[in-house]
């Protein structure tokens, strides 16, 4: 983080989990814990595409973790370290570093602040790229709440989000976000709706090489809810609408304006058994991907059934249409995405222990005979929490 980060003196960077981010809910209030996880995957069609080609990946990774109440400040570090390991490509191996912080001041009952920083990392799926890259996204927000307990409540602050690209030759695609936000939010029972505004820039590395300055300004208005519709059932969503302008005359790309949405309803049907479906829509700029969709609309659903105490078992799928525009980097088709995942199953062994076994297999529809294709994948991971 370059200028928001500036904010965050001071803060340890923090993890977003280990092997198995489930580990961390065992966790008590204000504890110091260390976590150490590997999990093996076995990928029918590494390559992604109609050549399936094999490939093993082994991630070991530990962690530290820390959650601490200092009178009205809450204060959450953790950090974790992971290497990945191929087995028939050691040329891919490498090693990523992820965290999160956070920390809230309480000063009165209706006055509060809160900084918070993320960083995630992880090597691109090989439909992107075919090379070694790891992807990086460090996020940083600062904001600051008026009328926390009251009907009516403002929040105002800053954001900033880093994508950065491991790869040289992936250099134009490394970006940095900017903005600044203001909502009013209504809050009633145990449900509330806000309306937020943004305003904000932003700025890549390097040019396209192909479509050139994709550099913009934008503007965006956001709904937002969290609704409990019922004691077992919860609606939460976001609708939003963004004006992008292009910073530079004749540049390519992202000038125009158009939605975004992200919906989710869970829904506890037995005392053990939990629904939650998902959808949302997303159109995004041009130079986030190498290939980027102009739209893309995702539908998932996940069952989660807990066996028995130490036991969940989970299954779902998910459908996704990605429709991208012609330009001188795409051609114009749509594309579809089937992804099921027949078994996912957790075992908590003790507050130590975890296994878990998720498997999954996906289809790929597409008029490029090279992103056409399908294939499975099976990963067992074991975690450690002390």
């Amino acid at each position: 983080m370059k200028k928001l980060a500036g904010y965050f003196t001071g803060i340890l960077v923090g993890s977003s989990g280990l092997v198995f981010s489930s580990t961390a809910q065992t966790i008590d209030p204000d504890v110091l814990a260390v976590s150490a996880g590997v999990q093996h995957t076995f990928d029918s069609n590494f390559l992604r595409s109609p050549e399936n080609a094999e490939e093993q990946i082994t991630r070991a990774g530990a962690g530290v973790r820390f959650n601490k109440q200092i009178s009205a400040q809450k204060i959450a570090l953790s950090i974790n370290g992971s290497h990945y390991s191929y087995a028939e490509r050691d040329e891919l191996d490498g090693s990523a570093l992820e965290g999160k912080a956070s920390w809230r001041s309480q000063f009165t009952s209706n006055f509060s602040t809160q900084l918070d920083f993320q960083r995630e990392e992880a090597p691109v799926d090989k439909l992107e790229f075919i090379g070694k890259d790891l992807v990086a996204r460090e996020e940083a927000n600062a904001r600051l709440s008026l009328g926390d307990t009251k009907r009516f409540g403002l929040i105002v602050g800053v954001h900033q989000l880093d994508n950065t690209h491991s790869n040289e030759e992936r250099a134009s695609l490394d970006f940095q976000d900017q903005d600044f936000f203001s909502e009013i939010r209504y809050r009633f029972a145990s449900s509330w709706i806000g309306l937020r505004y943004r305003e904000g820039d932003r700025t890549y590395e390097l040019p396209s090489p192909i479509l050139g300055d994709l550099d913009f300004d934008y503007r965006q208005v956001e709904l937002e809810t969290e609704w409990t519709l019922t004691p077992k059932t919860k609606l939460t969503g976001l609708v939003g609408y963004f004006d992008r302008a292009a910073k530079f005359e004749g540049a390519n790309g992202n000038d125009g304006e158009g939605s975004l949405a992200s919906l989710n309803l869970e829904w506890a049907i037995t005392d053990k058994l939990v629904s939650d479906l998902t959808y949302r829509l997303n159109q995004p700029a041009i130079g986030e991907t190498s290939v980027a969709p102009s739209e893309v609309n995702d539908l998932s659903l996940l069952f989660k059934w807990q066996f028995s105490p130490k036991v969940q078992v989970g299954f779902g799928g998910s459908y996704a249409e990605l429709d991208y525009e012609a330009s001188a980097a795409v051609i114009e088709r749509v594309e579809r995405n089937i992804a099921v995942t027949p078994l996912l199953i957790s075992w908590t062994y003790s507050e130590a222990l975890l296994l878990r076994l998720s498997t999954q297999w996906v289809d790929r529809q597409s008029p490029i005979y090279l992103r056409d294709y399908e294939g499975y994948s099976a990963t067992l991971g074991l975690g450690f929490h002390f």
